[in-house]
């Protein structure tokens, strides 16, 4: 015990490193876990809309969207959210899957929504990107 006080006393910049890098792995993980929390996969996210009816939400922008979506999303840009949220009154009683690309902005969308008085809001983890790699079939231009 007394060589790891020695190190750390003469090894301050050392110690320092360790502390900031094991706060870095311990916030990760502690994000991880929140956007996993609300996260569905491709196919839970499927099942939810075929069979309650869910609601996809593209937070991407309009031009994204426009080149390609999920089939019968509503786009309402993360930036525009509040603003915009009129758009989905008509599916208050339903169950909203927000997603983007790759699914890293979504956590602030469903916080966004859920403050907005949406009940019932999920991401779809992986985003646009894991739709496309289970084959999953899209709307738009591509």
């Amino acid at each position: 015990m007394e060589r790891v006080i020695e190190f750390s006393v003469n090894h301050p910049l050392l110690i320092a490193a360790l502390v900031v890098v094991l706060a870095a792995l311990v916030a990760n993980e502690i994000m991880n876990f929140r956007r996993s929390r609300n996260a569905l996969d491709v196919v839970e996210a499927t099942r939810l809309y075929n069979r309650d009816e869910a609601v996809f939400v593209d937070i991407r922008n309009e031009n994204a969207y426009q080149t390609s979506h999920l089939p019968g999303a509503v786009n309402i840009p993360m930036e525009y959210l509040d603003q915009r949220q009129d758009r989905l009154k008509r599916f208050k009683d339903r169950s909203i899957v927000v997603y983007c690309d790759n699914g890293q902005r979504t956590l602030k969308a469903v916080n966004a929504l859920k403050a907005l008085g949406w009940p019932e809001v999920h991401q779809l983890r992986g985003g646009l990107n894991a739709w496309r790699e289970a084959s999953m079939p899209t709307q738009g231009r591509r």
